[in-house]
């Protein structure tokens, strides 16, 4: 899995890996929740693209300083808003349901997945990048090969394939049913790593 880490950036100084290398970014909500500085990444690549989907924006919008730096960018004409087609939203669910992430993914998760994947037939020659901290973003993304560029956490090192399973009974259950109640206990429902015979992604 293609994976860059700027844990190590410096706020004090604002200073950042080297953005030069990619060509389109796409932003996930916890790139505005702590307050990643889109102008430090135009500075040192005026020509790269920056984009969202309109889940992500209405998203930003109920976070205040996620509302400052969207209104900002915005100012600035840094920021482009573009939505998935349905075909890429059809793949993003297709692969999330394989490994299992599909019953963790929000709307806007999986919104920005897909743009990702319209962008990449969309300008095949780009370099393109999704900066999101999220591990089933980032887990969806690793079957999909779309890089992801994180930025506090760890992330996760490879694949993860989820099963949905009941706690109590130990019922296994579709990865859409993650978080609902088991209708055999009434048990709410979680996901472990599958440790059967891998299925292949």
């Amino acid at each position: 899995m293609i994976v860059w880490k700027i844990r190590n950036m410096n706020h004090s100084t604002g200073s950042l890996p080297s953005f030069n290398q990619f060509d389109i970014i796409v932003l996930d909500n916890t790139a505005f929740v702590s307050g990643f500085n889109l102008n430090l990444v135009t500075f040192q690549n005026p020509a790269i693209q920056m984009y969202i989907t309109m889940d992500i924006y209405e998203e930003a919008l109920k976070n205040p300083r996620s509302k400052q730096i969207i209104e900002i960018a915005e100012a600035q004409n840094i920021l482009r808003i573009q939505n998935p087609t349905a075909d890429s939203l059809s793949t993003v669910t297709t692969y999330a349901t394989k490994t299992g992430d599909i019953g963790a993914l929000s709307k806007p998760d999986q919104s920005i997945i897909g743009l990702c994947l319209d962008l990449k037939l969309d300008f095949a020659e780009k370099r393109i990048i999704l900066m999101s901290d999220d591990y089933s973003v980032q887990n969806t993304c690793s079957a999909l090969k779309i890089p992801i560029f994180k930025l506090h956490k760890k992330g996760i090192k490879k694949k993860i394939q989820w099963e949905i399973y009941c706690p109590q009974c130990f019922q296994v259950f579709p990865p859409n049913e993650l978080g609902n109640l088991c209708d055999h206990c009434g048990a709410q429902l979680k996901r472990r790593r599958y440790r059967g015979k891998r299925r292949r992604i």
